[in-house]
């Protein structure tokens, strides 16, 4: 993660607020981790090549703007809690 995703996300903070800047965080490095595990594993990209973050902030903040928070909440403790979340 370099300067330039960590100035996008101060501003996507203020656009969008703590709470769901925090959303945005979570999808994004989960965004991120997925897609990142996938281009390794089938080797498109070697473990030593940079992947760029910032589309997956920008994907989590579409998700965000377009998803309801309380569904997003729910997914995301479901999956945090591997199932155990009954909300």
């Amino acid at each position: 993660m370099g300067f330039g995703d960590v100035k996008l996300m101060g501003a996507m903070g203020l656009f969008f607020g703590w709470t769901n800047i925090i959303a945005v965080s979570v999808i994004a490095f989960l965004l991120g981790a997925i897609i990142s595990i996938i281009l390794i594993v089938s080797k498109i990209k070697k473990t030593n090549e940079y992947i760029p973050f910032g589309p997956f902030i920008v994907l989590a903040a579409f998700v965000v703007m377009f998803v309801p928070f309380e569904l997003l909440l729910h997914i995301l403790l479901t999956v945090f809690t591997l199932g155990l979340y009954r909300g």
